[in-house]
């Protein structure tokens, strides 16, 4: 069992926010609900003291590791874009392709990923609230909002409830068990069909005006 002691405080002295956040994403993740400070503490390596300096409640701290988490996933729905935008693919191509790696974080149950993210912001009722920048939906508006500006999607509708219905299609059980379809081992070349699939249905339902 870990025990929290001074040389245990001592040694965490120049521990990150960074490193807390990502173990209380990873342990939310793994536990959900059930995840206690304890176990973010024991993932780090540090006492519940140190961790307390950092956040004071289990509240702030799922709030900061929510804020951190679409930071992290706009970060990865980004890079995506930007693989297709290198290779002179087009827009089409670039919303597919975020799908695609949206859907496969949540495959491979990353920590940042959608389905962890949309079950972190509806498991607590967030007495003060959360940032608006907070909001898993935030991930995508940027990506959303320029694939309008270039074209692609339609320019009068929000940014943020093209992004719903985008995580939400991502997220369902629909596209995991169409992702497995009959059991054969291709999963990669069903998931670019569903993520094809998906785009295809986005950009159907809010097509460019």
């Amino acid at each position: 069992m870990f025990m929290a002691t001074d040389n245990s405080g001592v040694q965490a002295q120049g521990v990150r926010d960074e490193e807390i956040l990502k173990a209380a994403l990873k342990v939310f993740g793994e536990r959900g609900q059930l995840m206690r400070i304890e176990d973010v503490t024991v993932a780090v390596g540090i006492g519940k003291g140190t961790l307390y300096r950092h956040y004071d409640s289990r509240v702030n701290l799922l709030r900061a590791a929510l804020a951190y988490g679409v930071r992290e996933l706009q970060a990865r729905a980004f890079a995506a874009r930007d693989a297709v935008r290198d290779a002179d693919g087009g827009r089409e191509e670039e919303l597919t392709a975020v799908i695609a790696d949206l859907a496969a974080m949540n495959a491979r149950h990353d920590a940042v990923s959608p389905a962890v993210l949309a079950r972190l912001r509806s498991c607590e009722e967030w007495p003060t609230g959360i940032e608006e920048g907070a909001e898993p939906t935030a991930a995508l508006e940027p990506l959303i909002a320029q694939w309008q500006a270039d074209g692609l999607l339609d320019r009068s509708e929000t940014p943020a409830w093209i992004t719903t219905m985008v995580l939400g299609a991502v997220n369902s059980p629909l596209y995991a068990a169409s992702i497995n379809g009959n059991g054969s081992d291709d999963h990669a070349a069903r998931g670019a069909e569903v993520a094809e699939r998906v785009s295809a249905m986005i950009r159907r339902a809010f097509p460019a005006r």
